[in-house]
């Protein structure tokens, strides 16, 4: 197997046991990390300096439409979920044929592996078929990077006289197909997971079957849990679902924040993990990202992206957000209590949290921190050197707190080199991918962008200017 031997780097390990290590060296075997420490010596590896590099674990995206890339820049002025819903799953998602997945997920995900993150959950609701499904993966595949593919169905129109998409179960044969053929093994790098409707978007019934057939599958499923009391499909689902015994470590749910105080501690309490999309959140909610209230019940939050129609879906971005928005909720709370101006040890979130919600709280959210998440011996190489001597970053290093330089000034232009599972994918600030192959994506993305929007007749209206009431 080759080996690769970074040399002389920051080490920030996510790690307990192992810390932080100023001039350290990670020895990569294969796939795998192989040793992390001082003065690693192995002669017949490559040997990548990293003199001036702070090397973290790869960031893990817990929730993401990758499809939606093809898009990107209408949506920012929407404003709540129904102007998402009603431009995005009933109007530009009914023109997008199987060709377009692939190319969106591509693109989307190698702008995923240029901002640092390594993982995705791939959270695809806009697959109508199985040749939907296929190019689908075949995007995330011809990218490179780590992603479990959590196959949904598609949100259309209802048409009065034909069931609607909240009634209908999860196509049975669809995950059959999937998990016991190109899909099944949990050891490669493209995984499989459903994308279900849960209670706030589906009927009982099909929320029922739909987390049945995950575990017939041994699957991860995802819903997105959002709307307020009185908004809900079924207004007490989660509570049904937890007495009905289908609440546990295998269910995700997006969002959140829209969960009462006893009904986030009955899930917590179920073993259920929490995605929290901040930008999202603080975009189209009216309540705060699932960050400082999974703290005080003793859980880890996970981030994601979530919609690139809004804004760039870039995990530094997320990370740094996440980071600051805890800290004005910390702020205004502690000056509530009296307690302002607070001294540093007041402060429930720091930088460090931040680091660790974007990669091991994500690898855990996906049930994958046993392989990912953190730079420990044996786990995979999923590693992202960042460079210090860039504008952004410089003069950070030497002296400051290389965890406040990764969390609050990286940018994808510092992000040197990527690697998933020990293979480079980005180097010297250039994603691996040849110049024509770039080249080509680029121009189909674009001619695919133009189609969608003019059959959808979605045409760029400037916001009013001047005064207004």
């Amino acid at each position: 197997m080759a080996r690769t031997l970074i040399k002389n780097a920051t080490v920030i390990s996510v790690d307990p046991a192992i810390g932080e290590i100023h001039g350290g060296d990670i020895l990569v075997d294969g796939k795998k990390i192989l040793e992390v420490g001082r003065n690693i010596s192995a002669d017949s590896a490559k040997v990548l300096d990293a003199s001036n590099m702070i090397v973290i674990p790869g960031l893990v995206n817990a929730h993401i439409h990758t499809w939606e890339f093809t898009v990107r820049g209408i949506g920012a002025d929407w404003v709540s979920k129904r102007d998402y819903h009603g431009n995005m799953h009933r109007n530009m998602a009914t023109r997008y044929q199987a060709d377009d997945v692939r190319i969106a997920n591509w693109a989307g995900a190698l702008n995923q592996i240029n901002h640092g993150a390594t993982t995705i959950l791939d959270w695809c609701h806009i697959v109508r078929d199985a040749d939907m499904a296929d190019a689908a993966i075949d995007g995330l595949e011809e990218a490179g990077i780590r992603a479990v593919f959590a196959r949904g169905t598609v949100k259309p129109p209802v048409v009065a006289g034909q069931q609607p998409y909240y009634e209908m179960p999860y196509p049975r044969e669809e995950i059959r197909r999937l998990r016991t053929g190109r899909l099944a093994s949990d050891n490669r790098l493209v995984t499989l997971a459903m994308a279900i409707l849960g209670p706030d978007w589906g009927v009982y019934d099909a929320c029922v079957q739909d987390i049945r057939l995950a575990r017939d599958y041994g699957l991860l499923h995802s819903a997105h849990t959002w709307a307020r009391k009185g908004q809900r499909m079924v207004e007490d689902g989660m509570w049904r679902l937890n007495k009905d015994g289908l609440l546990g470590p295998d269910h995700n749910i997006a969002h959140g924040n829209c969960l009462d105080d006893d009904e986030l501690k009955m899930v917590l309490d179920a073993g259920c993990s929490i995605s929290a999309t901040n930008f999202t959140e603080m975009l189209n909610s009216e309540r705060v990202a699932m960050l400082g209230r999974l703290l005080k019940h003793g859980a880890t939050p996970s981030l994601g992206t979530d919609c690139d129609p809004y804004f760039n879906s870039s995990m530094l971005w997320v990370m740094r957000h996440a980071f600051q928005h805890q800290r004005e909720i910390d702020n205004r709370t502690l000056n509530a209590q009296g307690r302002w101006p607070a001294v540093e040890s007041e402060h429930a979130t720091h930088t460090r949290d931040a680091l660790e919600w974007a990669t091991l709280g994500g690898a855990k959210a996906l049930r994958m921190d046993h392989k990912i998440g953190s730079i420990t011996p044996g786990k995979q190489a999923d590693l992202v050197m960042i460079n210090t001597r860039g504008m952004n970053i410089y003069p950070v290093l030497p002296g400051g707190d290389p965890v406040h330089a990764v969390v609050m000034f990286a940018e994808a232009a510092d992000i040197d080199t990527v690697m998933i599972a020990g293979k480079v994918v980005k180097r010297g600030g250039k994603l691996k991918v040849a110049r024509k192959k770039l080249a080509a994506l680029h121009e189909n993305l674009l001619a695919a962008r133009q189609r969608i929007m003019s059959a959808g007749n979605y045409v760029y209206k400037p916001a009013p200017s001047g005064p207004r009431p």
